[in-house]
């Protein structure tokens, strides 16, 4: 059967078609809007802009969704629209006008569908999992492949971006705010930030542009993998102030063509948790908390 993923998420509103038969599912489709929904809150309210914005985005989804006739629709919204003081009544309005019956998710499942969904990329057995969003990041501890804790902070790439950065690329002085908000976000959640790991898996769009940033920038290492001692690096090549070199600028424009403004501060959030967990590296996911949500709201399966 056909079933189709709406997430709205703090930066990006997305669209997935699957084929699901039994235990087994297929990703026939992708589409995908870099709204910033996050950037749309003021005073903790989702803007008129904002809703408007949804709105328009989900009723073309529904316009394909009704002319190939796909009878099973999915939408759940995480953390821009959780953390909205008037999440309720956006959302009702949002559904009104366009037919998508929304579930907010707490940070809580969220992280636990990350990592229902990405189980079968991890490698190692022991390890902490992490998907930077645009209004929060989700942290997951893991031990012989078993969820140990999981935890949602208030630490986004494009909610960092908007507090601290005045321009589209972070200046050093930026990036030290960024480091310092997320370092006093993570002294306040003493639990998080005693983990240790050699290992992190990572996921989100941040981290996807950061490996493909990666692999541009070292060729010669293991795909999809962030040596975290290249980071600072990375970070700092973008983070002069100065008139970026056109080689720097196809870089950047390879890496991230839609995540100008958030990949730098994704990728200081990235470095940060790095070094707070002692971990050498990141490996991306691309699966994550939609095939975890066909796992565990769909097929069934927990873990």
């Amino acid at each position: 059967m056909l079933h189709a993923i709406i997430d709205i998420g703090s930066n990006t509103i997305r669209m997935a078609v699957y084929q699901i038969d039994g235990r087994e599912f297929t990703l026939l489709l992708k589409r995908k809007h870099t709204v910033g929904l996050a950037g749309y809150l003021s005073h903790g309210r989702l803007v008129r802009e904002g809703v408007e914005k949804t709105v328009k985005i989900l009723r073309g989804f529904m316009e394909f969704i009704e002319t190939f006739g796909i009878a099973h629709v999915h939408a759940f919204a995480t953390a821009a629209l959780r953390s909205a003081t008037n999440s309720r009544a956006a959302t009702e309005e949002i559904t009104r006008r366009t037919g998508v019956s929304i579930r907010i998710i707490s940070g809580e499942e969220e992280a636990a569908y990350d990592f229902i969904g990405a189980t079968a990329s991890i490698a190692h057995a022991d390890g902490i999992m992490v998907d930077i969003g645009g209004g929060s990041t989700e942290i997951i501890s893991y031990a012989a492949h078993k969820m140990q804790g999981r935890w949602s902070l208030p630490i986004g790439s494009l909610a960092m971006s908007k507090a601290h950065v005045a321009g589209l690329l972070p200046s050093g002085d930026e990036c030290a705010a960024i480091r310092a908000a997320v370092t006093a976000i993570l002294d306040s959640a003493p639990e998080v930030r005693a983990l240790r790991a050699q290992h992190m898996i990572g996921m989100g769009g941040v981290l996807s542009s950061a490996s493909r940033m990666h692999g541009l920038l070292y060729p010669d290492e293991t795909p999809r993998l962030i040596d975290a001692r290249h980071l600072p690096a990375m970070i700092g090549l973008f983070s002069t102030g100065q008139t970026l070199s056109e080689a720097d600028t196809a870089v950047l424009l390879r890496s991230a063509p839609d995540r100008l403004h958030t990949i730098i501060p994704g990728m200081v959030i990235a470095h940060t948790l790095a070094e707070i967990f002692a971990a050498e590296d990141i490996l991306y996911s691309d699966s994550g908390v939609r095939e975890g949500y066909i796992w565990k709201e769909i097929i069934g399966v927990e873990q």
